[in-house]
């Protein structure tokens, strides 16, 4: 969608249009390889938003939500009526755009109980798949900023390889959840992928002893079981943390290299989960059968560049 297309829509919506920089630096921390958004509203109070290219909704929490009393609309979805709220207003030096508006949250936030939206990680918002639609966004994970691009035009992508990223679309050819997938070769074997900025592992004390992490919650990817058990199985020699996670009790296995975009990178981490998850579940929201959940553990070796609208991403491993 181009920059005027997005103006109108927004405005049709009773959206705060986006500031349509060329490069937009939003309010960041990252956190373990995962990515927070810290926007400040008019008020002074700095919000704290988890970004998930592999989350499902947009939400802020509702206790806040009680406070400001924001504007909402209601949608109906699947036969069932939502409110949903408008985005707050934050100040400009510290602002964060609206989420994608071709899916039926236009924009807007579901309203949820901060214990659904933080899961004992105080957050008072989620954004998601269809939060990042329609957007080019650039992550760097080596600087840890991220970027909202107006165009590629002010990137050297001289300097970084190509990926084709494929999306679920509905029969209007509309992306369903925005969930993007990708391919990775571990051992010569080609993988597909969840493109997943937030996914999250909770460890055992004893696994953040061995993964030397300085938080027992980390960014980490995902693998299927069969999968993992065949790495296993093959590679005796490969590090295996048994009941590595807090609550699953799964495990973890670390992966001494991995193919991303045609760059080497490693070691990498992946979180074991059971097949249905990603082979049935998390594929039925895909375009095509995914074995698991590329994330922060491995995509810290990166600066990268989604781009939504033409649905492409570039990366370049800074090693």
């Amino acid at each position: 969608m181009n920059s005027i297309k997005l103006i109108l829509f927004s405005i049709a919506l009773g959206l705060a249009p986006l500031q349509l920089l060329a490069e937009q630096q939003l309010p960041t921390q990252f956190d373990n390889n995962r990515i927070i958004l810290i926007p400040e509203l008019i008020s002074g109070k700095k919000l704290r938003f988890f970004t998930d290219t592999g989350g499902g909704w947009n939400a802020i929490s509702k206790e806040l939500h009680q406070q400001y009393n924001w504007p909402t609309i209601t949608k109906v979805a699947d036969g069932e009526e939502h409110t949903l709220s408008e985005m707050p207003k934050f100040k400009a030096e510290a602002e964060i755009p609206a989420g994608g508006i071709e899916n039926f949250m236009a924009g807007y936030l579901f309203i949820a109980p901060e214990a659904e939206i933080s899961v004992g990680q105080q957050f008072d918002g989620f954004l998601g798949g269809r939060w990042h639609a329609e957007k080019i966004i650039k992550i760097d994970y080596v600087t840890e900023s991220m970027f909202i691009l107006d165009s590629l035009d002010g990137v050297n992508l001289n300097q970084f390889k190509k990926v084709k990223l494929g999306f679920q679309k509905d029969s209007y050819q509309k992306y369903t959840t925005a969930f993007p997938r990708m391919s990775i070769k571990v051992q010569g074997i080609e993988h597909q992928m969840l493109l997943d900025t937030g996914a999250t592992s909770t460890l055992t004390n004893t696994a953040k002893k061995q993964i030397q992490s300085k938080s027992n919650v980390v960014g980490t990817s995902f693998i299927a079981a069969s999968v993992f058990d065949n790495w296993k199985a093959r590679n005796p020699d490969w590090i295996v943390i048994k009941k590595a996670e807090h609550g699953t009790e799964e495990a973890m296995i670390k992966v001494p290299l991995v193919i991303i975009a045609e760059q080497s990178i490693g070691p990498v981490w992946f979180t074991r989960r059971e097949d249905n998850n990603f082979h049935e579940f998390m594929s039925s929201m895909m375009d095509k059968k995914i074995d698991g959940a590329l994330g922060g553990s491995g995509l810290k070796y990166f600066e990268l560049v989604i781009d939504y609208i033409d649905e492409q991403a570039y990366f370049k491993a800074v090693l």
